[in-house]
């Protein structure tokens, strides 16, 4: 761990903001070294969202985003997106990594929306 200021600074995480329909998820995701070992999140029975953050407490090598559309027969990917290399973060006032994106189910065109942000939390 780094000592700053008397501070402990921990690894840093991916924080989202998840809205789909009338439910918000605030999720957190840590880094890994086994991205296949990383299982998605469940947004209400309707999408799934999978966030991998390869790395350690210093470095972050990339994050892989992945959301999928839950159909009857099994889940289908519609948006994949990777960062490589990105930057912590130094504040909450920063302009988070993905800024809000907006994806729409092929059926009905329901809306899912989320924004991640690479921060460091403080213990």
């Amino acid at each position: 761990m780094l000592m700053m200021a008397g501070t402990v600074c921990a690894a840093p995480k991916l924080h989202c903001h998840i809205e789909q329909a009338d439910t918000v998820k605030e999720l957190r995701f840590s880094t890994v070294s086994n991205p296949y070992a990383v299982a998605p999140t469940d947004i209400n029975k309707r999408f799934r969202f999978k966030a991998v953050v390869v790395g350690d407490e210093t470095t972050i090598q990339h994050i892989s985003l992945y959301t999928y559309y839950i159909t009857s027969g099994q889940p289908v990917l519609m948006h994949e997106v990777k960062y490589l290399h990105p930057e912590i973060q130094k504040s909450s006032h920063d302009k988070s990594l993905t800024g809000i994106v907006y994806l729409y189910s092929p059926v009905l065109g329901r809306e899912m929306k989320y924004d991640c942000a690479l921060r460091r939390e403080e213990q």
